[in-house]
């Protein structure tokens, strides 16, 4: 565990075979150690790590974990064993500039910043299912275009709050605004496939015009994407 990663990674990294980021450094040791890598679409992202001897005393591996790039951090207590990883008591910061791409795709476009508090989390390994998950998201406000009714939209988003909470097999994420008016749903399936749907209070909430009939409780937009 004391043993430099310095020495040990150029021995080991021959057997992983092709991995999904390049490894640019590694120092410190297993026990305490940092790693800097190379992710695509993300960029390069910094990773420390410190064993808590209490949980392996126990039977367990945890580690307090932290992340950092550009725009884009994660700090947090992770354990793991050979069928789950749990994730607790985290936070996490990003930037809307990494879901760009995937907004591109719906000819939408966003900015601004989301913070992710006190997030929980268990995932199997085996299977790779969400078994629990629950925390509070923020985003910061900023502006935001997206297609409507065959128009696109311009306007500037209200700060927003999400929370996440897994009641049945679906991980949900509840989004209103400050005054805890509902505004839309997220949701992630066990198959990995991930979708929303917003709220016709949304455009109220913007200043946009909508048919008057329409309850302002009416799904009227809906995405979905496979995710995981």
């Amino acid at each position: 565990m004391t043993a430099p990663l310095a020495f040990i990674w150029p021995k080991v990294q021959p057997h992983l075979g092709r991995l999904p980021v390049q490894v640019e450094l590694v120092s410190g040791t297993l026990w305490q150690g940092q790693a800097r890598v190379n992710i695509p679409n993300v960029g390069k992202v910094t990773g420390k790590w410190d064993i808590q001897l209490s949980e392996l005393l126990a039977g367990q591996l945890a580690a307090n974990v932290n992340i950092s790039g550009d725009e884009l951090k994660f700090k947090g207590l992770v354990r793991g064993s050979a069928d789950q990883v749990e994730v607790i008591e985290s936070e996490a910061f990003m930037s809307s500039r990494y879901l760009a791409p995937l907004l591109r795709q719906g000819n939408s476009s966003l900015i601004g910043d989301f913070e992710l508090n006190k997030f929980n989390a268990l995932f199997s390994v085996s299977d790779k299912q969400i078994l629990a998950a629950d925390g509070r998201l923020l985003f910061s406000g900023g502006d935001v275009s997206f297609p409507l009714d065959g128009k696109k939209i311009s306007a500037t988003l209200p700060i927003l709050v999400g929370v996440i909470k897994k009641p049945a097999e679906n991980v949900e994420l509840v989004i209103t605004n400050t005054d805890g008016q509902d505004i839309g749903r997220g949701y992630v399936q066990p198959d990995g496939w991930a979708g929303i749907g917003i709220r016709r209070r949304f455009l109220d909430i913007l200043g946009l015009q909508w048919p008057a009939e329409v309850d302002a409780e009416k799904v009227i937009f809906e995405a979905s994407q496979k995710l995981l």
